[in-house]
């Protein structure tokens, strides 16, 4: 190959390459309206939110958003909400690498109370997460510090993608609590068979009651080993967070 051919294939690739891409990735920022920061060290997208303590127990279906877009339909029904899309989240971690699964079918929120139907058993895969949180001039903790797990169930947030669906209930839903074919996150450690059947709920915990409605948080996914995916809550907690006292913040 010529140094000439050469060049006029790096420079298609590179083409290639910049359209597959989404534009804030392109620009090194996000999409305008998005409110996303990206570290590429660590493999972690953070947005702005706002905390809302009784959304979980108010709401239909109680007990389900944990994350939503204010631009969504559920954008009302979360313990946190933000000015981050949902489509922009997800775009954000498949380009740093995370897989979704797209394994969650529209049924599986459909036929959810359908005692003979496989779909509502379907669980979230996808890349593992690490869910955290963080205060105004404090320090991350696990999201799971901010609710009640009432069955005691745990956390293992998947990416569980569902582009396909967006469309179907255009929810805004960033994260849920169970598989949900409507979030782009999803725990894998509950079903939405388990939740229609009383078995996955959840309320704001004491911390998130003392921080008040309408705390501001900054919220933060982070692809993790998938080792660490089974058991995010004590291992995550074990491998990054601070020990001792509330820090500042909270």
């Amino acid at each position: 190959m010529t140094s000439l051919a050469r060049a006029l294939a790096a420079m298609t690739l590179g083409a290639l390459v910049g359209l597959a891409a989404p534009r804030w990735w392109r620009q090194g920022g996000p999409t305008p309206g998005a409110d996303l920061e990206v570290d590429r060290t660590r493999r972690a997208v953070s947005f702005p939110a706002t905390l809302h303590p009784d959304a979980l127990e108010e709401v239909d279906p109680a007990g389900h958003h944990l994350v939503t877009w204010v631009g969504g339909r559920a954008g009302h029904k979360a313990l946190l909400r933000t000015s981050a899309p949902d489509v922009a989240v997800l775009d954000a971690l498949e380009a740093l690498g995370g897989r979704a699964c797209d394994g969650l079918r529209e049924e599986t929120w459909t036929r959810r109370h359908d005692p003979d139907h496989p779909a509502p058993d379907l669980r979230a895969a996808g890349s593992p997460l690490a869910v955290t949180v963080r205060p105004p001039g404090g320090q991350e903790r696990d999201v799971a510090d901010l609710l009640e797990d009432q069955d005691g169930q745990g956390f293992d947030w998947r990416l569980a993608g569902n582009r396909a669906l967006i469309e179907v209930w255009r929810s805004g839903c960033v994260v849920c609590l169970q598989s949900c074919p409507g979030g782009r996150v999803g725990n894998a450690r509950a079903t939405l068979r388990d939740h229609a059947r009383g078995r996955s709920r959840f309320r704001a915990s004491a911390l998130a009651r003392r921080l008040g409605e309408g705390a501001p948080l900054t919220v933060t996914l982070r692809l993790v080993p998938r080792e660490l995916g089974h058991d995010i809550r004590e291992r995550v907690r074990a491998h990054d967070q601070p020990k001792g006292p509330l820090e500042p913040g909270w």
